[in-house]
């Protein structure tokens, strides 16, 4: 047998390549994760967006606003969809929290006594429980945060005023920023 020279990488060169590499993925890996959270607020404000259209299919169809229990007063009124999610749920949806229809009696009192479901909340809207179990009665944005509000014009002026912030439309929405750091947005931006 004839010994040769065997060429292989030295130890020196796949070190290099090993930290370039380590190089990259710690530039890319907090670019997709900032990636990923733009995605998730483009699709909660998505979210937002449906409802205030589901709110302007309602006056559209009755020819006034929902107040999904509430009694408004001055130029607008705050829906907190953290405490006020199953009245909101069943007013657009005409439908319980459980999937059964509401009663021609529960439909007249939410508002919608024609009982037409102007949105179809899907999985991705609730609130997903520590135990990985979705709560059909709560209301959440992609990052799990209840604290959803909806701004509805109260005196038919056209006109909101959400975070001190007058604007001209009949209904938007924003998301407070939760105890876990997530941002706060609004649909108006």
């Amino acid at each position: 047998m004839k010994k040769g020279n065997i060429q292989a990488f030295t130890l020196i060169e796949l070190l290099m390549v090993i930290a370039i590499i380590g190089i990259l993925a710690g530039i890319l890996i907090p670019t997709v994760g900032a990636v990923r959270k733009q995605a998730n607020v483009a699709a909660s404000k998505a979210q937002i967006s449906n409802y205030a259209n589901a709110i302007l299919m309602f006056e559209s169809e009755y020819k006034y606003l929902p107040n999904f229990g509430l009694t408004p007063s001055g130029d607008s009124f705050s829906v907190d969809l953290s405490t006020k999610s199953t009245e909101f749920i069943e007013t657009l949806s005409a439908r319980k929290t459980n999937g059964n229809e509401l009663t021609p009696a529960e439909a007249k009192t939410r508002g919608n006594r024609r009982r037409i479901a102007f949105h179809s909340f899907s999985e991705s809207e609730f609130f997903l429980t520590p135990s990985d179990t979705i709560d059909p009665a709560q209301l959440a944005d992609r990052f799990n945060n209840t604290d959803i509000i909806m701004e509805i014009d109260a005196d038919g002026d056209g006109f909101v005023d959400p975070l001190g912030t007058k604007i001209r439309t009949r209904v938007t929405g924003y998301v407070i920023a939760d105890d876990d750091g997530e941002e706060a947005y609004q649909i108006w931006e």
